[in-house]
C-alpha cells in the first residue's frame, strides 16, 4: 500500500468534513440534520477514493507483470526466428551455450543504456569486433531499415534480453515470471517447435563455436600458417586467417605459427567466456607481434589442458584484429 495515496485520502477527508462541519454550524437543527446525513455519504466517497486508486494502481502493476512475461516469452519466438550466425548453441545436459545477437554476447548487451540497445536492434549494427556474417543481408533489423522485423518485435527481444540481467528485473519491481530469465525456456521451446534446430544447436555445442575439429592429435608437431582473409575456407575475420578455425591437439605437442600475411598479426590465448570483447591471456600464450615470415613456437601445457577444465578449449586471437579467433581443443597426451 502506497503510504501517499493513503496521505492524500485522509486530506480529501479532512478537507470535506471540515468544510461541511462550517456550513453545518452556520445552519438551523434542521438543516444540521440533513447536513449530517450529507456528511456521512461524503466521508464515505472520501474514503473510497484512496481506496480505488490503490486497486487501480493494483491492477495496472499486476498487468505490467503480465504483459513483460508474455513479451519475455514472445521474444524467445523472435530470438530463435531471427537468430544469425549459430548465435546459441546447447551442450551437455541441455546447458545453453555462446548465446550471442548481433555479434554481442548477452554480458555486452546488458551493458548498454535501454535506448542505446533498442538503437541497436532497431538497426541491426553488428557487433565490429566480432566474426562477420558471411551474408549481410541475414542480419536481422527493423522493417524500416529494410528488415523483417516488426516495432512490437524490437520490444520483445528488447524484454528477452534485459530478461538475463537479473538486476533489471529487481530495478523495475518484476516477480514472478516477469522476472524469469527467456532463455531459460529456449531448448524448451525448440524442443517442443523446432527439433531441427535443437538438432543443430546440439551440434554447435559438441564441435564448440568454430566448428568440427580437425583431429591432429596423431601429431606431435603442427605448423599453423597466418594467412589473408580469403584463402581460407573457415575464417572469422575480413583482416586476416588462421589455417585452422578449430584444431583437436594432445599435451606436448608442439605448435608453430607463422605468419604468411602482409599484415601484423599476434597470436594471443584469451578468456573464452566473452568473446565478443576478448580478454588476452597472456600467461597461457602470447606471441607478441609477428611481422609478415615471422613465426612463434608453443607447446601445449597441463596448464592449457585445465584451463577450462569443462572443455578442456583455448581459444585464441590475434590482438591487432580482434575479429581474428581460433581454437584448441586439448586432450592428454595418454588419450591420443
Amino acid at each position: 500500500m502506497n503510504i501517499g495515496q493513503i496521505v492524500v485520502g485522509i486530506i480529501i477527508l479532512l478537507v470535506v468534513v471540515i468544510g461541511l462541519l462550517v456550513i453545518l454550524l452556520s445552519r438551523t437543527n434542521a438543516v444540521q440534520k440533513t447536513g449530517y446525513g450529507s456528511l456521512a455519504m461524503l466521508s464515505l466517497v472520501a474514503m473510497m477514493i484512496p481506496v480505488f486508486w490503490i486497486i487501480e494502481n493494483q491492477n495496472q502493476a499486476s498487468s505490467t507483470q503480465k504483459l513483460q512475461a508474455y513479451a519475455i516469452e514472445q521474444g524467445v519466438k523472435v530470438f530463435v526466428t531471427n537468430c544469425t550466425d549459430d548465435c546459441y548453441a546447447i551442450g551437455n545436459k541441455d546447458q545453453l551455450l555462446y548465446v550471442k545477437y548481433l555479434g554481442y554476447d548477452l554480458a555486452d548487451l546488458n551493458k548498454m543504456t535501454d535506448n542505446q540497445l533498442k538503437a541497436l536492434i532497431t538497426a541491426g549494427s553488428y557487433n565490429p569486433n566480432a566474426p562477420q556474417p558471411g551474408n549481410v543481408n541475414t542480419i536481422p533489423r527493423r522493417d524500416t531499415f529494410g528488415g523483417q522485423l516488426k516495432a512490437i518485435d524490437i520490444d520483445y527481444l528488447f524484454a528477452l534480453f534485459r530478461s538475463a540481467e537479473p538486476t533489471y528485473a529487481k530495478k523495475q519491481g518484476y516477480t514472478g515470471d516477469a522476472a524469469m530469465n527467456g532463455f531459460h525456456g529456449l531448448i524448451e521451446y525448440l524442443q517442443a517447435n523446432n527439433k531441427n534446430l535443437y538438432d543443430q544447436a546440439v551440434t554447435r555445442g559438441k564441435n564448440g563455436q568454430f566448428g568440427e575439429a580437425i583431429d591432429k592429435t596423431a601429431e606431435s608437431a603442427i605448423t599453423i600458417h597466418i594467412l589473408p582473409a580469403g584463402q581460407v575456407k573457415v575464417c572469422t575475420s575480413s583482416d586476416g586467417c588462421f589455417e585452422y578455425a578449430h584444431l583437436k591437439v594432445k599435451v606436448g605437442t608442439k605448435i608453430t605459427w607463422i605468419n604468411e600475411d602482409k599484415l601484423a598479426h599476434t597470436v594471443t590465448a584469451i578468456d573464452s567466456s566473452n568473446l565478443s570483447s576478448p580478454k588476452a591471456l597472456p600467461d597461457v600464450f602470447d606471441s607478441k607481434s609477428l611481422e609478415t615470415g615471422k613465426s612463434f613456437e608453443w607447446t601445449v601445457t597441463d596448464a592449457a589442458y585445465n584451463l577450462d577444465k569443462d572443455s578442456h578449449r583455448v581459444i585464441y586471437y590475434c590482438s591487432v584484429h580482434p575479429t581474428m579467433q581460433a581454437e584448441l581443443e586439448i586432450v592428454p597426451a595418454q588419450q591420443a
